[in-house]
This record gives structure tokens, sequence and C-alpha cells, in this order.
């Protein structure tokens, strides 16, 4: 159990991290086009920074409050950094290191979420 709770908390920390090295960029991408299509895509940019952000902040409280059905929540959320990750490196290939960060969130909170469904049952 303290592994699972351990691994989730790291993937948690990490997705954090991405979710803000990606939000970080925002401004810098609302000047790549002029006008309303700038600040569309300025919030766009942003939407993915947010599902990474509410992913990590589940992660945490499953960390902290463990149970069975809230593990396999978080085990079913490690889809979205994980799809995020192949699309990414698909773009940019393998070499950006956001996508290893997406990755690694990715494999640490299906590790920690599957360790803890297992101690639950």
């Amino acid at each position: 159990m303290k592994l699972g709770r351990g691994l989730l908390g790291l993937a948690a920390v990490l997705l954090l991290a991405t979710a803000l090295f990606h939000g970080s960029g925002g401004s810098m991408v609302s000047s790549w086009l002029t006008g309303q299509r700038g600040e569309m895509l300025q919030a766009l940019w942003y939407l993915p920074s947010l599902d990474w952000l509410v992913v990590a902040l589940v992660w945490a409280f499953v960390a902290a409050r463990p149970s069975g059905p809230a593990a396999t929540l978080a085990l079913i959320l490690a889809l979205l950094p994980a799809g995020a990750a192949l699309l990414v490196s698909g773009a940019v290939g393998w070499g950006f290191p956001g996508v290893w960060m997406l990755a690694g969130a990715a494999v640490l909170g299906a590790a920690g979420s599957a360790k803890l469904r297992n101690a639950q049952r």
C-alpha cells in the first residue's frame, strides 16, 4: 500500500509540473496568430494543462486517501497523459522532454493505482 501511494503521489507531482511547464507556453503561442485566432489558440493551448492539473489533483487525493473505487478511477485517468504522450510524440518525436514527462506520469500513475487496487482487495 505504501509503495502504491508513493508512486501515485510522485505521478501527481510530475503531472503537475508538466501542466505548469505546458501552461507557461500559452503567452508565446498567442503571438503565433493575431487577433481572435491568437486568443482562440491560446485558450486551446491551456486546455490540456487544465486536464492534467485535474488528473494530478485526483491522483494526489487518491494517494492521500486510497480506496478500491478511487484507485480504479485513478487507473483510468492514467489514460489521459498516456494518450497525450502518444499524440505529442507523433507530432514532435520522442526527444521532446514533455513527452517523457507525460509518459512518466502515466506509467507512475498506472503503477501506483494498480498497486493500490490490488492492496484494497
